[in-house]
């Protein structure tokens, strides 16, 4: 019984040490002070979505029929309510508990009690947010107060593609000559001001536009869409423009905080003040494990006028639209089998404990991933039968110069045999073990020296176990079958899950 039963409970113990590694790697944290991503139970829809932002605390309204608000707070806390409206999906739009604005074909249309009044017509694009409302037609821009009335209306040649409102009350229009895309400031009552201008290009979209107001002037991002020579290209650009002058305009590169590479194709923006700093949420496909990498959650800044950003989110899902909670917390939505849910993270030191805690799902997927280990093991198998070369020509050696110690089962050959073996692990591991086994094992098998030291406990063990469980009756090659046996298995089991 000990023969079989020993190597089977140090199997299990290897595959302990591989789950519990596994489960160190999903409860890591995207960055310090951060909590791994929290699961707030709320279905979401990836869709047009209007934010208000108190002061420890966001409101978010979903359109539909009915319109949803869900209200998230710093610890992560959440209420869900629905009101007592309708919204069609598709456009931005301005909503509190009494009233709404928003597009309704051509028209915009205030809402208030269940009554429909249409405020303007021919409106093309819609804009609001806590900084205010605009709507535009083709050559209008309209200041509109959330109840309702148009404040101002300013005229312009150019075609207005898009405009939003800053936290000064100005508004950043994006628009269209025959040769030319202009960005101008307005102030309700005053002329717009051009601030940049940048040919256009024949297929090129710009979307996604977004301005903040800051101590040091204007800030603002646009995405630009492309298609060129078969290649869909998508690059975001973030501009500056102190007290309404020339705004300096660059492609935005982001350098990723963890690895210090360029961030490529980050998308879905958001634009955010902390602390008088302008601050960029988006996501953008990252690492979150040594093999595995998903779409994630990241955070912004700039340091020594460069852009670097850390990892805000620790799903396995797909991860869109991130929004800053107050600046200490963000939630964004994940794309699960069931549609997309609403996920957060927080530096709040109670959310952060709260997140360290060992869930099913947690175990679930550590569980998942050992098993898939397995299939490296099947590479290390094949490796060990090059351990096997060694042993097997001092095998061959001893059959034909000494067969009387064979016979005589001499200790000396077990020793022999065995040690070539190792010696054989000392040659080839050191390369087997370079390249992706260096990031994907843990530390305590990659340490300096590893390659080494390994075979000689591997050894040690395998040893101990073969004295444990082999029967007085064996002949001297079945005890050297036995502890090869031995050997090989821990060797496979212990280093072959992190070969691939």
């Amino acid at each position: 019984m000990k023969k079989y039963g020993i190597p089977i409970l140090t199997a299990f113990v290897i595959l302990l040490l591989i789950f519990l590694h596994q489960l160190s790697i999903l409860q890591e944290k995207p960055d310090e002070g951060w909590s791994r991503t929290v699961d707030l139970n709320v279905s979401a829809q990836d869709s047009q979505v209007f934010t208000k932002n108190e002061s420890d605390q966001t409101a978010l309204y979903f359109s539909g029929d009915p319109v949803r608000k869900v209200t998230v707070n710093e610890q992560l806390d959440v209420e869900t309510e629905d009101m007592n409206y309708a919204i069609p999906e598709g456009y931005s739009f301005y909503v509190d508990d009494q009233q709404a604005i928003y597009k309704k074909s051509d028209a915009l249309v205030y809402s208030t009690n269940g009554k429909e009044k249409t405020i303007a017509e021919n409106i093309e694009g819609l804009h609001a947010s806590d900084n205010g409302i605009v709507a535009w037609s083709r050559h209008q821009l309209n200041f509109v107060t959330p109840e309702g009335t148009i404040e101002s209306a300013t005229t312009v040649s150019p075609y207005i593609k898009n405009a939003v409102v800053t936290e000064d009350g100005k508004a950043l229009l994006y628009v269209q000559t025959d040769a030319m895309n202009q960005f101008y400031t307005l102030e309700q009552g005053s002329e717009p001001e051009m601030i940049y201008e940048t040919p256009l290009s024949s297929g090129e979209l710009f979307s996604n536009l977004q301005a903040i107001s800051t101590d040091n002037g204007l800030v603002f991002t646009y995405t630009a869409f492309a298609s060129r020579q078969g290649t869909r290209i998508v690059d975001t650009y973030y501009g500056e423009s102190a007290n309404g002058e020339a705004a300096e305009v660059n492609l935005l590169k982001i350098a990723n905080g963890e690895t210090g590479t360029e961030i490529t194709r980050p998308n879905y923006f958001s634009l955010n003040e902390i602390n008088s700093e302008p601050h960029l949420l988006f996501s953008a496909n990252g690492a979150i494990s040594p093999k595995r990498e998903v779409i994630s959650i990241y955070e912004a800044t700039q340091k020594n006028d460069e852009w670097v950003a850390s990892r805000r989110s620790t799903s396995e899902e797909l991860s869109i639209r991130p929004i800053s909670v107050s600046g200490n917390s963000v939630i964004w939505m994940d794309k699960e089998k069931s549609g997309f849910v609403l996920h957060g993270a927080s530096n709040s030191q109670e959310v952060v404990e709260s997140s360290n805690a060992t869930s099913g799902e947690d175990l679930k997927i550590a569980l998942f991933y050992t098993f898939t280990a397995v299939v490296g093991m099947f590479a290390m198998l094949a490796f060990s039968f090059g351990f096997l070369i060694l042993p097997a020509v001092g095998l061959m050696y001893l059959y034909f110069a000494n067969t009387t110690a064979i016979e005589q089962d001499k200790k000396w050959v077990e020793w022999a045999i065995v040690l070539l073996c190792v010696a054989s692990q000392m040659i080839f591991l050191p390369s087997i073990l370079d390249g992706p086994f260096q990031y994907l094992a843990p530390t305590y098998l990659t340490f300096p020296g590893a390659a080494f030291i390994w075979p000689i406990i591997i050894f040690l063990i395998s040893f101990s176990i073969s004295r444990l469980g082999q029967d007085q009756e064996w002949t001297i090659l079945q005890r050297t079958s036995y502890q090869l046996g031995l050997n090989l298995g821990i060797l496979i089991f212990l280093l072959g899950p992190y070969i691939l």
